[in-house]
């Protein structure tokens, strides 16, 4: 459905809410109820319509478009043949991985080594994918869930696992915004839900602030990698020197 109809279905969802009828509007407008059927049934509108009614209901239209945006059904997982297609061509990933983050077209083709025209044509295919919406003039909208995941165990997650996670961790994490906290202890499976519940909460945050901060020019952002982990797990050199009835099982 073309952006423009989605904005006209959210405006018949408004008028519902506020329950103001056809009739109602055509009232303030000066038209025919008739006249504002066939307004809507043709999803006709414009552009001063449109305000006029947004006037009515009291919204900016910069409001109408983000309860549009809102509603629009996102992305929470791909299938498994599109992961491994995002895996078999590396600039498909790349691209992926600019527009899940809010890069616009040219900020990709003007930074990466890739040309305009390869660009859109990967563009193209994450809109095939259902990850974007690839609107006029090459415009990018993400379709990509706040809880988007990985299969796991899935291509993606393999991948992370043998190429990204080695290199990501091959730091002393000295510079500058860099941190690595290592922390080892005793403690209860009470304490351990606890943690992970604040972990959780820190990695709503993450994506919290990566979705406002996409509102920013690519120069204003850097690219970022946070990873959050706790798991029951002691030093294998420590588990072998364990009494067989001591051992805790894993």
């Amino acid at each position: 459905m073309a952006r423009s109809q989605r904005l006209i279905q959210t405006l018949k969802q408004q008028l519902k809410v506020r329950k103001i009828t056809y009739r109602k509007l055509a009232e303030q407008l000066n038209l025919t109820e008739s006249a504002i059927k066939q307004m809507f049934a043709s999803n006709n509108l414009s552009l001063k319509r449109l305000d006029d009614i947004c006037e009515i209901l009291d919204l900016e239209l910069t409001d109408l478009a983000a309860i549009t945006d809102d509603s629009t059904p996102k992305l929470s997982q791909l299938s498994l043949e599109n992961e491994k297609k995002l895996i078999s061509d590396t600039r498909l990933l790349l691209v992926a991985y600019c527009v899940m983050n809010g890069w616009s077209l040219q900020e990709v083709y003007k930074y990466y080594e890739i040309s305009k025209a390869e660009c859109i044509h990967y563009l193209a295919q994450l809109d095939k994918m259902k990850m974007i919406d690839l609107q006029v003039n090459n415009r990018v909208r993400s379709l990509i869930s706040h809880n988007f995941e990985w299969h796991p165990n899935g291509p993606i997650e393999s991948f992370f696992r043998k190429q990204v996670q080695t290199q990501f961790f091959n730091s002393d994490f000295s510079g500058e915004s860099e941190l690595r906290l290592v922390k080892n202890g005793g403690i209860s499976m009470e304490s351990i839900h606890k943690l992970n519940d604040r972990l959780s909460a820190i990695g709503d945050l993450f994506e919290e602030l990566n979705h406002e901060d996409s509102k920013k020019s690519s120069r204003q952002r850097n690219g970022t990698t946070m990873v959050l982990a706790i798991r029951r797990w002691e030093f294998q050199i420590f588990r072998k020197l364990e009494r067989q009835s001591n051992k805790k099982a894993s």
